[in-house]
């Protein structure tokens, strides 16, 4: 697996993890090398990869059309099983987004205070 492309410019970023559970928590040590951060193409690829852990919200879409099919096929134990999983994705999805938008939002106030 190659690495994010915001790491790959060596522009002192830290790395945010790669999980489907999200990114990894944010310290202050994080913000302080966000912060710190000139390269402004490299802070879009990073937020760019942050937003990135929405597109976990597909399994959510799925498992509730499974749920809708097996209601109307008549299939009680597919409909509860659909809709269990469309339940789990979605706090799944809730909880990488809000680590997700922590970041982005560190990236987004560097990006407002860089020199134009």
């Amino acid at each position: 697996m190659t690495s994010p492309a915001y790491l790959d410019r060596n522009a002192g970023l830290p790395d945010m993890g790669a999980s489907g559970r999200g990114p990894r928590r944010m310290g202050a040590a994080d913000v302080d090398a966000v912060m710190a951060c000139e390269d402004a193409e490299a802070l879009a690829e990073m937020k760019a990869y942050a937003r990135s852990y929405f597109a976990m919200s597909g399994l959510i879409v799925m498992a509730t059309g499974g749920a809708v099919a097996a209601s109307l096929t008549g299939r009680a134990r597919w409909v509860g099983a659909s809709t269990a999983v469309a339940v789990l994705a979605g706090l799944g999805v809730i909880e990488a987004r809000r680590s997700a938008r922590q970041w982005e939002a560190v990236v987004d106030a560097r990006l407002a205070t860089l020199p134009a």
